[in-house]
């Protein structure tokens, strides 16, 4: 036994509670109904509204380059859990690396020996370039316990990258680090 309006489309939760109490002659509790249910998904919209980028993050954001707010945060932790924890960073960063350079040795060696498809393709794209974020991520973490700061990611990549290569800034970023860089 079909329905007879199976082509319309399914009512939202809120829709069929206003209209519950509509039926019910309690058009107030509809309107309320209603509202709550907007409320609810404007909230929702907010909270999984991405935070503006903090231009900060870059250069760091603490002037004495974090090594109070870094004292403050490991002051309760013993020598030994520092250690352990930089130990896990650097095992995290090694077993990341690996996974990259498998999913980016899988490719050729796929299309070559397997007739992998094009989907299958571009997941191991997207597994190298995750699992490279994630090494970097913890790689970063891992010098922040090295350096005993809080520095920010430009420190970060002028200590890891070669000397010889350059990370090109705005000229207003690059005026603010070379006035800070004066001022140490």
């Amino acid at each position: 036994m079909a329905r007879e309006n199976d082509d319309e489309p399914k009512k939202s939760r809120t829709r069929r509670a206003a209209g519950f109490f509509a039926r019910r002659g309690r058009v107030d509790k509809a309107f309320e109904a209603s509202k709550l249910g907007a409320d609810f998904i404007g909230d929702l919209a907010d909270r999984v509204r991405p935070k503006p980028l903090d231009p900060k993050g870059l250069s760091g954001r603490y002037e004495d380059g974090g090594i109070a707010r870094f004292q403050e945060m490991a002051g309760s932790m013993s020598e030994t859990e520092l250690d352990r924890q930089y130990e896990g960073w650097r095992t995290q960063r090694a077993c990341f690396q690996y996974a990259g350079l498998v999913a980016v040795l899988a490719i050729p060696l796929g299309i070559l020996f397997f007739d992998i498809s094009r989907i299958f393709v571009i997941s191991l794209i997207a597994l190298f370039l995750f699992s490279m974020f994630r090494a970097v991520r913890a790689d970063f973490f891992a010098w922040i316990i090295e350096q005993g700061r809080f520095g920010g990611f430009y420190d970060y990549m002028t200590s890891r990258l070669p000397r010889n290569m350059q990370i090109i800034v705005p000229n207003r970023k690059r005026d603010q680090i070379q006035k800070r860089e004066r001022d140490r």
